[in-house]
Order: C-alpha cells, then sequence, then structure tokens
C-alpha cells in the first residue's frame, strides 16, 4: 500500500501553524486540557511529517508508538477520579519527548526536499514549515531551559505562551526587547536561534524558492522513486 501523506507538506504546514497557535494562546501551565491538546496537536504534526517526509516504515512505527503512548498516558492522567487531587498541568507535561520531536520535525523535512528533482509548490510549503517549526522547536528548548536550571529564563516566571512569542521574534531577528534572556544557556539558545534562523532562511529556503520560480517543469511529479518513496524498510 502505498504512502498516501508523500510529500503532502501542506498538511504539514497546517500542523505546525496550529501548533504555534495553541502554544501562543494556550498557558501550559495554567489548563491541563490545554497542555494535552497542545501536545496532541505536535504529536499528529510529527506523525504526519514523518509520512510526508518518506521516513522508513520502522522509524514511523517507533515515532507512531512513542506519540500514542505519550498522548494516551497524558489523557488517562487527565481523566477526574473520585476523591482524588486535581493533576497539576506541570506533572503531565513530557517535555523531554516534544523537544526531541519538535528538533526532529525540520530535520526529518529537510532531508526529503533535498531529495526533490524537481520544486513544487508542496516543496515550498515544505521549506517554509521546516522554517516555522525551528521556532516551534526552540519555544520548547526554552521552556526546557527554564525548567532545569536555578534560575528563570528570563529572570522571572512566565506564561509557556510567552516562550512563543519569544522564539517567533527572535529567530525572525525583529526583537522587541519585552522579554530579555538572563542567564548564559538562555542566552546561547536565543542567538543560537537567530543565527540558524537566518541561515536557513537566506540558504535553504532562498535555495528552494528561485529553484521554484526559475525550473522549467514545475508541475512534474518529484522523484517517485525514491528509495524511501514507498515508505518500505
Amino acid at each position: 500500500m502505498g504512502n498516501r501523506l508523500l510529500d503532502r507538506f501542506d498538511l504539514v504546514l497546517l500542523l505546525v501553524l496550529a501548533v504555534i497557535v495553541s502554544q501562543a494562546l494556550v498557558d501550559t501551565r495554567g489548563s491541563v486540557w490545554g497542555s494535552f491538546v497542545t501536545h496532541a496537536v505536535t504529536g499528529v504534526a510529527l506523525v504526519v511529517a514523518a509520512r510526508a517526509s518518506a521516513v522508513r516504515r520502522r522509524a514511523r512505527r517507533i515515532l507512531d508508538v512513542l506519540v500514542l503512548v505519550t498522548v494516551v498516558s497524558n489523557l488517562v492522567l487527565l481523566v477526574p477520579t473520585k476523591g482524588t487531587t486535581p493533576i497539576s498541568p506541570d506533572a503531565v507535561q513530557p517535555e523531554g519527548v516534544w523537544l526531541v520531536a519538535a528538533l526532529v520535525l525540520p530535520v526529518i523535512i529537510g532531508r526529503r526536499l533535498l531529495q526533490h528533482q524537481v520544486v513544487r509548490v508542496q516543496t515550498v510549503l515544505g521549506a517554509v514549515a521546516a522554517y516555522l517549526q525551528i521556532a516551534v522547536a526552540y519555544a520548547t528548548l526554552f521552556q526546557t531551559i527554564d525548567g532545569t536550571t536555578p534560575t528563570h529564563f528570563f529572570g522571572r516566571q512566565v506564561s509557556t505562551t510567552v516562550y512563543t512569542y519569544f522564539s517567533l521574534t527572535t529567530i525572525s531577528t525583529v526583537g522587541y526587547g519585552d522579554y530579555t534572556a538572563v542567564t548564559d544557556p538562555a542566552r546561547l539558545a536565543s542567538t543560537s536561534e537567530a543565527v540558524i534562523g537566518q541561515v536557513f532562511l537566506v540558504t535553504f529556503v532562498a535555495l528552494i524558492v528561485s529553484r521554484f520560480a526559475a525550473g522549467p517543469g514545475r508541475g512534474a511529479p518529484t522523484d517517485a522513486a525514491s528509495p524511501d518513496a514507498d515508505g518500505s524498510a
């Protein structure tokens, strides 16, 4: 059976945008269900991106199991039980798992895009999705740093929505200045995002877009004969 999601980077982009919106609007420290929904959307984005990027079947199964187990475990913890104390949202946030997932997404997307012999609309959408996913990954990294270092990332505890806001303004080099990293790990992480984001934008994304604009036969199929295109092991 073929992989129906192969190169469907339009869906990947929509899911990445959904992750950004959910992380930007829902404070997972104050909402158990908001935390669950945000992580569930992130998991779906990982699963779809793996299939769109022609990840090998064995690796896809591992990702599927990881996402399923994590999401179901969180869902079970969210089910209210009579006579029990409500669970804190912080207790059900597997940030380590989602940090790995967030870091993997742009890598597997970029790997597939480099296999495209003909640049189409889906290729461009994939490049945009990978770029935005870098911001998602760094937002998760910022939150992880905040939770694992003695001093808060911004010197004080903030809503989890701030990490996404700060990540987007950092990768776009807007830098409003209303939030500033105060610890050495925080500064290193934020400056590395600015550098990586700009390098990715002016090299990888620019290359993809220029090839799309200049290349003949844009409507031709991509490399369907790729070894991983059929999802085989």
